[in-house]
C-alpha cells in the first residue's frame, strides 16, 4: 500500500526548472511480471477464462530526462491488465506518485501502481530542495493480440550459405547522465566461404554487419554451441575449452575462459551455466567449478538445435523455472524437453528432469529439421522443417507449448509463418525482441513480424 505524504505539492520547494536535474532523477525503470485473466469464447459459445503472463524481463523502458517521460519501448498485448503493476527503479533522490494535490511515497519493488492511464511521478533530492517530474506511460495495442503481421526486409549483408544459429542478447550500459541504456542485439552465427565460424549481427533486423570470420584464436569454435549467459556469449571449441565474447565486440572477439572438459553447452538460466561432460549434466556459477546438475536419462539430452529459457516462479520469487530442449538421435519422432527448478539455495536447487513422450502425453514436439525455438509470453514456439510423405521437408508452422514444453500444438490461426518461407529450400531461425519476431533463412532472407 502506498504511503500518503503529509506534503502538499504547493508546499514543495524548488522544482525541476531550478536546475535540480543533477540532484534528483530516475535513472532506471522496470516492472515485474504482469498476470492477466483473459476471457474468450470457445467453439461451443462457452466463455473460457485463461491466465496469461507477460514476463517483466520482456518489458523495456525508455527514460527521456529532458522531456520527463518514462515509456515502454514496445507496445504490450491488447489483453494485458495494467491496474496493478509493480515497478522497480533506481534514482537520485526519493520517488513519489503525484495524484492531484497530494503525493504518495513509492518504494521500489514493493508498491504496486495502476498504470492503465498515464501517471505522474516526482523525484525529490534527498535534501528536499529539488524536484523533477515525470510522466509514466505504459502503452498497449488497441488490436487483438498474438496475430503476426509479417514484412520482408532487405538484408543484403546477411549472406547465409549454410546452417546457422540465431540468438539475441540484451545488455545495459550507463549513459553520461547515469541513465541505463539498453542495447538489444541479434546475432547469427554460421560459416564463411572457407568453412570457418563467422558472425553477423544487427540492432534492427534491417542493417546487418557483413558476415565476418571470428578473430584469430577462435577459428575452431563450434558456433552451434553459442549460449548467452549473464550478458556474455559463451561457446566451446573442438577440445571442450570454454570461450567468451561480448556485445561490444559484436561476437567477433573471443577470450579463452578455461578447459571446461565439456562435450556440449546446454544453456543458462541466469544463475548457472549448464553443460554436458560426457557422463552427466554439470553447472557452474564461477566458470571454474562445475558440479553435477543431473545424471539420469542423459542419453536423451539434446545434441543440436538446443534451447534454454528461464522465468521466475509466480509463487516464489527465489525460484527460477527452467526449460531446455532440442533434437537428439535417440528419438526419431520427437524433439526432447527437459525441466528443472533452479535456486541459489541448495535446498531448492533441483537436478534436471527429462520429460518423456508417453501414452499420457501424446502431444510431444515433433522432430523438426534444424529446429529453432523462442519463448514469448510464457509460451514456447518451435519452428523447423518436417518430413513429408513424399520425402521432402517443409515448414508446417509454429508449434506452441503453454505448459513448459510438455504438450505442443500446431498453430493454425494466429502465430503463422511468413507465407513465402517455403519458397526457398533452407533452414530458418526465429528470434524475438519485445513484440517483434524475426525470421532469418539461409540465403540471407529476413522477415520481421509485428505481434499485434
Amino acid at each position: 500500500m502506498l504511503c500518503l505524504s503529509a506534503l502538499m505539492l504547493n508546499a514543495c520547494l524548488k522544482k525541476d526548472e531550478d536546475s535540480g536535474e543533477s540532484h534528483c532523477a530516475i535513472t532506471a525503470f522496470s516492472v515485474g511480471s504482469i498476470t492477466s485473466y483473459v476471457t474468450t469464447t470457445d467453439g461451443s459459445g462457452n466463455s473460457v477464462t485463461t491466465k496469461r503472463t507477460v514476463a517483466g524481463s520482456d518489458i523495456f523502458f525508455s527514460i527521456d530526462q529532458k522531456a520527463g517521460t518514462i515509456t515502454n519501448v514496445d507496445e504490450l498485448p491488447n489483453w494485458i491488465s495494467l491496474t496493478k503493476v509493480l515497478p522497480t527503479f533506481s534514482s537520485f533522490g526519493d520517488v513519489f506518485l503525484v495524484d492531484g494535490d497530494y503525493i504518495y511515497g513509492i518504494t521500489s519493488g514493493t508498491d504496486s501502481l495502476d498504470v492503465s492511464v498515464p501517471r505522474k511521478l516526482a523525484c525529490f533530492s534527498t535534501d528536499g530542495l529539488y524536484r523533477k517530474d515525470y510522466t509514466l506511460t505504459m502503452r498497449k495495442r488497441a488490436e487483438v493480440s498474438d496475430t503476426i503481421l509479417w514484412e520482408r526486409l532487405s538484408a543484403a549483408d546477411l549472406k547465409l550459405t549454410t546452417g546457422h544459429r540465431a540468438l539475441t542478447m540484451s545488455v545495459s550500459y550507463k549513459d553520461a547522465d547515469g541513465t541505463d541504456s539498453l542495447v538489444r542485439r541479434m546475432f547469427v552465427f554460421s560459416e564463411d566461404e572457407d568453412g570457418s565460424p563467422a558472425v553477423s549481427s544487427s540492432l534492427d533486423g534491417v542493417s546487418w554487419l557483413p558476415m565476418e570470420a571470428l578473430a584469430s584464436g577462435s577459428d575452431r569454435l563450434d558456433y552451434q554451441s553459442v549460449t548467452v549467459h549473464q550478458g556474455k556469449l559463451y561457446a566451446l571449441n573442438e577440445q571442450g575449452w570454454l570461450f567468451s565474447s561480448t556485445e561490444l565486440s559484436k561476437g567477433l572477439v573471443w577470450t579463452e575462459v578455461g578447459d571446461a572438459g565439456l562435450q556440449r553447452l546446454l544453456g543458462s538460466d541466469g544463475l548457472y551455466l549448464y553443460g554436458y561432460d560426457g557422463t552427466k549434466i554439470v553447472a557452474t556459477r564461477d566458470l571454474e567449478n562445475w558440479t553435477s546438475a543431473g545424471e539420469q536419462d542423459v542419453a536423451a539430452l539434446p545434441e543440436h538445435s538446443i534451447y534454454c529459457f528461464a522465468s521466475t516462479s509466480k509463487t516464489n520469487g527465489d525460484l527460477t523455472m527452467v526449460m531446455m530442449g532440442g533434437i537428439t538421435s535417440v528419438d526419431e519422432q520427437h524433439g526432447v524437453t527437459w525441466y528443472k527448478t533452479s535456486s541459489l539455495n541448495s535446498e531448492y536447487n533441483e537436478p534436471w528432469s527429462y520429460i518423456q513422450v508417453t501414452g499420457d502425453n501424446a502431444y510431444g514436439c515433433p522432430r523438426l529439421l534444424e529446429q529453432s525455438t523462442v519463448c514469448y509470453n510464457g509460451c514456447l514456439y518451435a519452428m523447423g522443417r518436417r518430413l513429408q510423405s513424399d520425402g521432402s521437408y517443409k515448414f508446417e508452422g509454429f508449434y506452441r507449448s503453454e505448459d513448459n514444453g510438455i504438450a505442443w500444438h500446431l498453430q493454425k490461426t494466429k502465430w503463422l509463418l511468413p507465407k513465402d518461407l517455403n519458397a526457398a529450400d533452407g533452414p530458418a531461425s526465429i528470434m524475438v525482441i519485445g513484440n517483434r519476431v524475426y525470421v532469418v533463412q539461409m540465403g540471407g532472407r529476413v522477415w520481421r513480424g509485428e505481434i499485434l
